[in-house]
């Protein structure tokens, strides 16, 4: 038992540096321009709920708990994104056209 439990705190901390390294080093789309990681997040947000409508996998949970499920994480990933592209444009002035533009 012990030998496991020194194991997976081990193996834990691999985990958590492989975490550090995909956030720093794939995601680093703000290096491309400032405002695509939240046009992103949001993109992502909604076709993942698309899909998960399209698969119908949880057909036999209510309607009302499948709505707020299925729309919960897209609708406050967009309201999220939302705040930072204006935090982005009124304490920075950068926007989506500029990102168009470059």
């Amino acid at each position: 038992m012990v030998v496991l439990v020194a194991l997976c705190t081990w193996s834990l901390g691999f985990v958590l540096y492989g975490i550090a390294l995909c956030l720093n080093h794939v995601f680093r789309t703000a290096d491309i321009h400032e405002v695509l990681p939240p046009v992103l997040a949001t993109v992502l947000a909604w076709v993942m709920a698309a899909l998960d409508m399209i698969n119908d996998a949880n057909a036999e949970v209510p309607a009302l708990a499948r709505i707020v499920f299925l729309l919960g994480a897209p609708v406050s990933v967009t309201v999220l994104s939302c705040w930072e592209l204006y935090r982005l444009r009124k304490y920075h002035n950068l926007s989506v056209r500029q990102a168009l533009g470059r």
